[in-house]
């Protein structure tokens, strides 16, 4: 163990920390309740609505905690603005640099390429990601305003949209729910340096070590920055 691996430097605020905890909290119930309404035929759907109260205690439930991911994601917009706007800056825009970053790293996996690019705060695959949650977000919000008020959709829409956004609201919770468990559960559990999690998105810290390591060009700036203020102490 270095000494860089037991210092470490703030990488998620407070605000980012708990708009997490209620994203995994709303998305976890959100699935629970969810997906046995899409697979109500099936014998594990009955079973579950059954063993939750009824089918009208899950449809609340569920109403429930999308209200909390509607706060969770409108709260989140608001950061974003504000970000951009009054500090112009906000790490999760893509950029040409990530496509790049995509093409080197793959031709490195495939023997191409002598090295992985250096990342900045996020990498591409960070981003993908989460634009991939912001686009899910928005369509299941917006199917599910549709199935929660048909008769009001509908005095303005035809009424095959009803099934459209029923379609929709399905396919991708089952999408959202493949991906969780799959590549984000990997990459902040499985992964082989990250087992049996990564603590960074609850703590807010992460070393200074891991940092140089996966985030090369961040942990530059901070170096830069130290360099300039000497007698500021920005490790915890």
């Amino acid at each position: 163990m270095t000494y860089l691996s037991n210092v470490t430097v703030v990488r998620f605020d407070l605000s980012q920390r708990i708009q997490h905890i209620l994203l995994i909290t709303s998305f976890t119930m959100l699935c629970l309740t969810g997906l046995p309404q899409s697979f109500a035929a099936t014998s594990w759907g009955q079973f579950v609505l059954w063993a939750m109260g009824g089918i009208g205690v899950v449809r609340m439930i569920h109403h429930n905690f999308a209200m909390i991911m509607v706060f969770v994601f409108i709260y989140h917009v608001i950061t974003v603005l504000y970000a951009l706007l009054f500090t112009r800056a906000w790490s999760m825009l893509p950029r040409i640099q990530d496509a790049q970053d995509a093409f080197q790293t793959v031709s490195y996996l495939l023997g191409r390429a002598p090295a992985l690019p250096k990342f900045d705060r996020f990498d591409f695959r960070q981003k993908v990601e989460y634009w991939a949650l912001i686009w899910g977000t928005l369509l299941m919000v917006l199917t599910g305003f549709i199935l929660m008020f048909p008769i009001t959709v509908t005095h303005y829409l035809p009424g095959i949209v009803i099934y459209a956004a029923k379609a929709a609201h399905g396919y991708e919770a089952v999408l959202a729910f493949l991906s969780i468990i799959t590549w984000h559960m990997y990459n902040t559990h499985f992964a082989p340096n990250m087992f049996p999690v990564d603590t960074t998105i609850f703590t807010g810290m992460i070393s200074r070590e891991r940092l140089r390591e996966e985030h090369s060009l961040e942990y530059e700036r901070l170096v830069a920055r130290e360099s300039e203020t000497p007698d500021h102490v920005d490790a915890q």
